[in-house]
């Protein structure tokens, strides 16, 4: 009983040293307790924007927001441009941002996160409407080559009428006898049918020789069509073409616009494609209006979101060739935090419902 008694009053000796010792050491102080993130963000529907309320809201934040939850992270959001961004990060003041194609270029800089989002480059055009797309596409058919072809049938079709009006003549119940000028109107008539390989057979010559010039003329028709229409045909493929982007290096055909420190930005300096800048789509969008820029370069989920909500109708997009984009987080170096945000993002993306989740702000996705 005496040594139960011993042992609790050592107890109660040790609790109240051990407290006193804890309350004259200095605790952490509030800053130090609880370290908020400063997380970089900028305007780029739909990964990010201000909502009605002034909230930051957007794929890219939800997704920025569900996984600080999950790891008890605090964070403050802080606009700041794209082309300050990378800075930024650089120099620790920013610890992230959620919104970052990834780059060669910046790994000198930030790090990245597995991504989340796959992408591709695109470039938006103003919809033509149905006589401005006639409009083109007739400056592109009727060239010189085109009208050299229909210069070289009239011709031909002129002197054979000719020729069969003289062979024809003295046959006046024939269908090219009579007054000369209605003799020459029927025979010319009856080129034109030969030549395009009509055959209404109501018009057919009389004599031997008639029908042997005839037959070399409907030798020469099928060739002169088959010229034609092969120049034709390859007159409107040249206009697709030139209207549509092959490869990357179209781009230089427009006066292309960009969001300025954009993953598009430096792709198109590396091409020496010169572009105008812009601080975020919308204003490069609105760009179209003064006449500035013809087409404007991103990605292709921004400038989908952007052309079905807010310009329905008005644009149409192309994707451009080798242009990929990847999308991820971009952090300052050596985060601490950045291990678990990787782990948490790939927990989220690679779930079953992941995809969904993204179309809920992209809408139907086509990769």
């Amino acid at each position: 009983m005496n040594k139960l008694r011993l042992l609790f009053l050592s107890g109660l000796l040790f609790c109240g040293w051990h407290t006193s010792v804890m309350a004259q050491s200095p605790g952490p102080s509030p800053s130090e307790a609880i370290r908020r993130l400063k997380v970089a963000v900028y305007d780029r529907p739909p990964y990010s924007f201000k909502d009605q309320d002034g909230a930051w809201s957007g794929l890219s934040i939800d997704l920025w927001e569900k996984i600080a939850g999950q790891l008890g992270v605090a964070y403050d959001y802080v606009e700041v441009p794209l082309p300050e961004i990378y800075q930024k990060l650089h120099d620790g003041i920013c610890d992230l941002t959620p919104v970052s194609a990834i780059s060669s270029e910046r790994t000198k800089d930030v790090e990245f996160t597995q991504p989340y989002l796959f992408s591709h480059g695109a470039v938006v055009t103003l919809h033509k409407s149905f006589l401005e797309t006639m409009k083109s596409l007739c400056s592109y058919v009727w060239n010189k080559e085109v009208l050299l072809i229909l210069l070289l049938m009239n011709l031909g079709m002129v002197a054979f009428s000719f020729l069969l009006v003289l062979i024809e003549r003295k046959y006046q119940q024939g269908h090219f006898g009579g007054p000369s000028a209605e003799g020459f109107g029927s025979a010319l008539w009856f080129s034109a049918v030969t030549m395009t390989t009509v055959g209404y057979g109501d018009k057919t010559p009389l004599s031997a020789a008639g029908r042997i010039i005839t037959f070399f003329w409907m030798l020469v028709g099928v060739l002169l069509i088959a010229l034609f229409t092969g120049t034709v045909a390859s007159s409107i493929t040249t206009a697709q073409i030139q209207s549509g982007l092959v490869r990357f290096d179209d781009i230089s055909r427009f006066r292309v616009g960009c969001m300025e420190g954009s993953r598009m930005d430096l792709l198109l300096a590396n091409r020496g494609i010169p572009a105008i800048r812009y601080p975020n789509p919308e204003a490069g969008l609105a760009g179209f209006v003064s006449k500035k820029i013809n087409a404007y370069a991103g990605d292709s989920v921004s400038l989908e979101y952007l052309i079905t909500h807010d310009f329905p109708g008005k644009f149409r997009m192309s994707i451009i060739p080798d242009s990929a984009m990847m999308f991820a987080f971009a952090t300052r170096p050596n985060l601490p935090e950045l291990a678990h945000i990787n782990h948490n993002l790939l927990q989220i993306t690679l779930a079953p419902d992941w995809r969904s989740k993204l179309e809920r702000w992209t809408g139907p996705l086509s990769f």
